[in-house]
C-alpha cells in the first residue's frame, strides 16, 4: 500500500485552471490519492477520481467535518487568523457531522425545496431583466460585475427576507468577503464582516417584533424536535447561507457564457430550443466545475483508502473536479457536450453535505444564461480569449472578470 506520494500538485495555477485536463491525466496516473498543499491549511490528500470521491464523501465513519473526532485539534485553531468576533460562523452546518449537521439541515431544507424554487423563478426573471436594462447601451460590460455576482445577490436576499432598503450596504459590505484569496485579502475584508455580523444581531431582534417574511423569520422560529436554534446558530446559519448561498452560482453563471461563447455550435442549439438549457447548465457544472473541491474532512481513523495507507488526523479532500473528468466516468470529459445525458456530475458534491442550494443555483443559472442571450443574441467576448484572468481562490475555478460586447 502507498504511504506518500512523490509530488505536491498545485490547483491554483494559471495553467491548470484555463486547462485542468492535463494536469488531471497526470494526477490520475499517481493514484486515486495524491497530496496537494492548501493555502493556510497545508499539506492535505485529495482523490482525483470519481470513485474516490463519492467514496470519501458517503463514508462518515472514517471521514469527519470536525477535527476533533479525528483526535485533532478543535476546527477554531485550523483558522487562527480569524478574530474572535467569528466565533459564532464556527457553528454553521458545513463544519457538523452526523445527527447535528442532519438537525441544522432539516431547518432549512423546506426552503430550498424543488417547488419553493419553482415558485421564485418569475421574481428571478424579473431580477435579471432589471440587471441587464441597466447595463450601458454601448462599449465593454464585465459581465461577472455587472450581472453574474449581482443576481444571486438580489436572490439570496429575496429569499431571506432583507428589506430593500438594506440590500445594497449589505451587498457592499459582503463583496470582499466572498472572494478573499490570501490571509492578507481576509484581513481587509474583518471591517465589512464585522458590519454584517452586527447588522444580522439586530435585524433578527427586529424580526423578532415585526414578524417580517423571509427565511430569517423561519429560522428565528423554526424547531427541530422541540429544539431552536440558538442566537450563533443563527448568525452561523443566515451568514453560510449568504456566503455559499450566492458565490458558487456567481461562478457557474460566468463559466456557462463562457463555454456558450466558445462553443457557438451549442450556443445556436440552444437559441432554437431553450428548453434544453437544463442539460447545458448541468454540462457546464460539470465541465468547469466552478467549486472543484469540498471543505477538508479529517481521517477519523487508520485507514487503507483506495490504495493509499491513511492515519487518523490527517486531513483529505474530494476534488470534485477530478471525478468530474475522470473518464472512467465520463465519456469524452474534455468536451463541452451542452445537451450530455447521462451527466452524473459531482459539481453540487455528493453524500450528507450535498450543495444545499443546488436547485435555486440551477434554476438562477438557467433563467441568467436564457435571459442573457436571449436578448443579446450576438454578444461575443471583449478581449483576447488568453487575457482572460482565473480567480485565485482555493478551490475555485471562475473568471475574475468576463469582458462582453452585447451587440457583437
Amino acid at each position: 500500500m502507498v504511504n506518500k506520494a512523490t509530488k505536491t500538485w498545485d490547483i491554483r495555477g494559471t495553467d491548470f485552471l484555463a486547462d485542468p485536463g492535463p494536469q488531471l491525466v497526470q494526477m490520475r496516473r499517481q493514484g486515486a490519492l495524491v497530496r496537494v498543499k492548501v493555502p493556510l491549511m497545508g499539506t492535505m490528500w485529495m482523490t482525483t477520481t470519481d470513485a474516490a470521491s463519492r467514496a470519501l464523501l458517503k463514508d462518515t465513519d472514517s471521514f469527519s467535518r470536525d477535527p476533533a473526532r479525528a483526535g485533532n485539534k478543535p476546527m477554531d485553531r485550523y483558522l487562527w487568523w480569524m478574530p474572535r468576533f467569528m466565533s459564532p460562523l464556527m457553528q454553521n452546518l458545513i463544519l457538523k457531522d452526523g445527527d447535528e449537521h442532519k438537525r441544522l439541515r432539516n431547518l432549512v431544507d423546506q426552503a430550498f425545496s424543488r417547488a419553493q424554487i419553482e415558485a421564485m423563478r418569475p421574481r428571478i426573471a424579473a431580477m435579471a431583466e432589471g440587471l441587464l436594462d441597466n447595463l450601458p447601451a454601448t462599449g465593454s460590460v464585465d459581465i461577472i460585475s455587472s450581472y453574474a455576482r449581482q443576481l444571486p445577490l438580489l436572490v439570496i436576499c429575496d429569499l431571506l427576507g432583507i428589506p430593500q432598503e438594506h440590500r445594497e450596504k449589505i451587498t457592499r459590505w459582503i463583496a470582499p468577503i466572498s472572494g478573499p484569496t490570501n490571509a492578507w485579502r481576509m484581513v481587509t475584508a474583518l471591517p465589512g464582516l464585522r458590519r454584517i455580523l452586527r447588522h444580522f444581531r439586530a435585524d433578527f431582534a427586529e424580526v423578532r417584533r415585526s414578524g417580517r417574511p423571509g427565511l430569517i423569520r423561519e429560522l428565528v422560529r423554526a424547531e427541530a424536535d422541540g429544539d431552536r436554534l440558538s442566537e450563533d446558530e443563527l448568525m452561523a446559519m443566515v451568514f453560510t447561507l449568504f456566503i455559499a448561498g450566492h458565490e458558487t452560482t456567481v461562478h457557474l453563471i460566468g463559466d456557462t457564457i463562457l463555454g456558450l461563447v466558445d462553443h457557438p455550435q451549442a450556443r445556436a442549439a440552444l437559441a432554437q430550443d431553450w428548453s434544453r438549457i437544463g442539460l447545458t447548465i448541468e454540462e457546464a457544472m460539470r465541465f468547469f466545475s466552478p467549486v472543484m473541491m469540498t471543505k477538508m474532512h479529517f481521517v477519523t481513523r487508520d485507514v487503507t483508502f483506495h490504495g493509499t495507507r491513511l492515519q487518523r488526523g490527517d486531513m483529505i479532500t474530494a476534488l470534485l473536479i477530478g471525478a468530474n473528468h475522470d473518464p472512467d466516468r465520463v465519456e469524452a470529459p474534455g468536451d463541452f457536450r451542452h445537451d450530455r445525458q447521462p451527466n452524473a456530475h459531482l459539481g453540487f458534491g455528493f453524500g450528507p453535505h450535498v450543495c444545499l442550494g443546488m436547485q435555486l443555483a440551477r434554476a438562477e443559472a438557467q433563467i441568467a444564461i436564457e435571459t442573457l442571450f436571449t436578448r443579446f443574441p450576438d454578444l461575443e467576448l471583449d478581449c483576447p480569449r488568453a487575457d482572460l484572468a482565473w480567480s485565485k481562490r482555493t478551490g475555485i475555478r471562475g473568471l475574475q472578470t468576463l469582458p462582453l460586447n452585447l451587440r457583437g
